[in-house]
């Protein structure tokens, strides 16, 4: 799929009027999907750009199109330039198996898979015409990639999944130290490029991202997941020992390198 540069502003407008029911919301929805986006070419670029930063820039834009902390199930659909916008992301999921069957994630609906990565996929597909792979599984698998999926992929769309989950959990996680002021487990900015933006963990800093996201979703897939990320590490680097993450704190603020993309 060949990705122009006004379908990534029309994204932004889109999602944008999703998330107008909140304000607030909404300017942290847009702050967090555009850093996702530069974080995810930034590692591209630190990675020799193995993927098309195109399509690495849609899919980040995309990933939380249908976020629904601010929608109300019970509230009628709404329409934007022709999309419908569903209300209620559990019943929207429910009703598109046929959709996600095309992927191979029918049988996973009800799994630790959150229902917004499930529901952006559906609409992505469904209303706004897009089935590339290697767009639509970054945007399914940015909370918890289903391992018995995610292995039978090309490594262009591995390598792509991989790099959209680290940059969401990237742009979280500068967003709550650097915006927010919040307490929290790591610097994951600090882990993945170090306090002076020279290095690069990149296998590291998927495993961190998936410990960090442990402590919000449970289940037999985050364990297979994480187990995933957990041997890779251990394969390139058999001499480290993995700890627990240590408990929230503030952490210093810093300029990121996602800013001079």
């Amino acid at each position: 799929m060949l990705i122009r540069d006004y379908q990534q502003n029309e994204l932004i407008k889109l999602n944008r009027f999703i998330q107008s029911i909140d304000e607030y919301r909404m300017k942290y929805h847009l702050r967090h999907i555009k850093l996702t986006r530069d974080y995810a070419l930034l590692i591209n670029r630190r990675l020799g750009n193995p993927v098309s930063s195109k399509k690495l820039s849609y899919a980040a834009l995309a990933h939380d199109v249908l976020k629904e902390k601010t929608f109300d199930p019970t509230s009628p659909d709404r329409e934007y330039d022709g999309h419908i916008i569903p209300s209620d992301i559990i019943k929207y999921v429910r009703s598109n198996l046929d959709t996600l069957e095309i992927y191979g994630m029918d049988e996973y609906f009800n799994s630790d898979v959150n229902w917004h990565p499930l529901a952006g996929g559906i609409f992505l597909h469904k209303e706004l015409g897009v089935d590339d792979p290697e767009i639509i599984y970054p945007v399914i698998f940015h909370s918890c990639p289903i391992m018995a999926v995610y292995e039978t992929l090309s490594y262009n769309i591995r390598t792509m999944v991989d790099i959209i989950m680290l940059a969401d959990k990237l742009s979280s996680n500068y967003i709550r130290i650097n915006y927010r002021e919040s307490n929290v487990a790591v610097d994951l900015d600090a882990v993945v490029f170090g306090t002076n933006g020279k290095q690069f963990q990149y296998d590291i800093g998927l495993l961190v991202a998936r410990l960090i996201n442990e402590n919000k979703i449970e289940g037999d897939q985050v364990k297979i997941t994480n187990d995933h990320y957990l041997n890779r590490v251990l394969e390139n680097n058999p001499w480290i020992k993995i700890g627990k993450i240590g408990g929230n704190k503030k952490w210093p603020k810093r300029k990121s390198l996602a800013f001079l993309t």
